[in-house]
């Protein structure tokens, strides 16, 4: 469920009428008498009710965080841009996952060095892609990002739950995971 702000706009309208000299001099006369309270809008002077309906972004989303040589770990993320590039250590990009998730990784991390995570694979399992750097994955709509439904959490954990090893045998690149052990984790 989402949570929504909907502002209600009541509009009083009294029409007033002046002499004077300048429409600058009775929109004037009109301000001093109504600061004064000559002139006083009630239910008679209603003129239209406006309803604007926005969505509250969540400060927070839940999401799978994935990080070289440790396990998977479901954490809360910041929603803010700026947060979310502290996480990856860098800049942003996201690419589409599995269904209506995606993964918002540093897209340098590779051109940098970033030490290598979590492979990517196609429908047959052979590795297409590896990335480096921390990474999580998220529900993603365009640019709307959101949290992970528990069944997401718990498949995109299963399929990411241990660290990999990389290595190539012939033309293909194999990636094999591992437990890590205490002194991995604790880096």
């Amino acid at each position: 469920m989402k949570e929504f702000e909907v502002v209600i706009t009541e509009t009083l309208r009294k029409s007033v009428k002046v002499m004077a000299d300048s429409l600058d001099e009775a929109q004037q006369s009109v301000m001093k008498d109504y600061y004064t309270g000559e002139y006083i809008l009630d239910a008679d002077s209603f003129d239209g009710v406006n309803f604007e309906t926005t969505e509250l972004l969540p400060e927070k989303i839940k999401v799978v965080l994935l990080e070289p040589g440790k396990l998977a770990q479901v954490t809360e993320v910041s929603y803010k841009f700026e947060d979310m590039r502290k996480v990856v250590e860098g800049n942003i990009d996201i690419i589409p996952f599995y269904g209506d998730t995606v993964i918002v990784f540093n897209r340098d991390g590779k051109i940098d060095g970033l030490p290598l995570n979590r492979s990517l694979r196609n429908k047959e399992g052979r590795v297409t892609d590896i990335i480096a750097g921390k990474f999580f994955i998220c529900k993603g709509d365009g640019d709307d990002l959101t949290s992970l439904s528990d069944v997401q959490i718990e498949k995109i954990s299963e399929r990411f739950k241990k660290p990999e090893r990389f290595y190539k045998h012939g033309e293909e690149i194999k990636a094999v995971p591992y437990v890590p052990n205490k002194k991995d984790l604790e880096r």
